[in-house]
């Protein structure tokens, strides 16, 4: 293994299940929505289950591959779409106030134990930013001190693994790839894309996902704190 911890200089971080627990967010923000849902279309709601609902946005997604990466404007668009076809009266702004509740519910998240501490410890050693696929704001958050930087999906052509949100990282920053570790619990969006894009790499194994890679990663652990046994905190 080629790893020289003293040669990284910036670690950027997945967001939703590296930092947080994203299916419990998710879960919370789509039962805001349903709520939403209960209160201002019940005709919708009455016909249809929050599992239908779920289901329905997801074949929306498929059906709409040039926006699938655009999680925010994909639920927009599905909302707008439902909506119509139950002849909601003004669609669109009805969608977006939905979204809104959905978005703005999905803001609270509660930051894995140790995580916040780790990510302070290294920020003053390493550049740190994130790299997500999701559309959680750390700025809501309120974590937004610990990062130089946040690269969405949102706002690039593909999300990872495509290779879009890393060189990013490298021209914000003007490092070479094998200064740079990428943290992240996906075996293909996080490490399959990091390694390709020739980063160093350190998989948070959590159970979820199993291992489906031809390489290892540089790093594998189970929390984001115990990075701190791993790589140097001083220098």
């Amino acid at each position: 293994m080629n790893f020289k911890p003293t040669d990284i200089k910036l670690i950027t971080f997945d967001l939703d299940d590296t930092l947080w627990d994203g299916s419990d967010v998710i879960r919370f923000a789509e039962q805001a929505q349903q709520q939403w849902l209960d209160e201002h279309v019940p005709q919708i709601s009455q016909q249809l289950s929050q599992e239908e609902l779920r289901n329905r946005k997801i074949a929306f997604a498929k059906n709409n591959k040039d926006i699938l990466h655009r999680v925010s404007t994909v639920r927009t668009e599905f909302l707008t779409h439902l909506f119509r076809e139950f002849q909601v009266e003004n669609p669109q702004q009805k969608a977006q106030a939905c979204f809104d509740v959905f978005y703005n519910a999905r803001q609270n998240v509660t930051l894995f134990e140790g995580a916040k501490d780790t990510l302070t410890a290294l920020k003053d050693v390493y550049r740190i930013g994130a790299l997500t696929n999701g559309n959680s704001d750390v700025h809501v958050i309120g974590i937004n001190h610990l990062f130089e930087f946040v690269f969405s999906a949102e706002d690039f052509p593909a999300a990872k693994p495509a290779p879009h949100m890393f060189d990013a990282a490298l021209q914000h920053t003007g490092l070479q790839p094998e200064q740079c570790l990428h943290v992240g619990d996906h075996p293909n969006h996080d490490i399959l894309g990091a390694y390709q894009a020739g980063w160093k790499t350190c998989w948070l194994q959590d159970g979820q996902r199993e291992w489906n890679n031809d390489f290892d990663a540089d790093l594998t652990i189970t929390s984001v704190n115990q990075l701190m046994a791993l790589l140097p905190t001083a220098k």
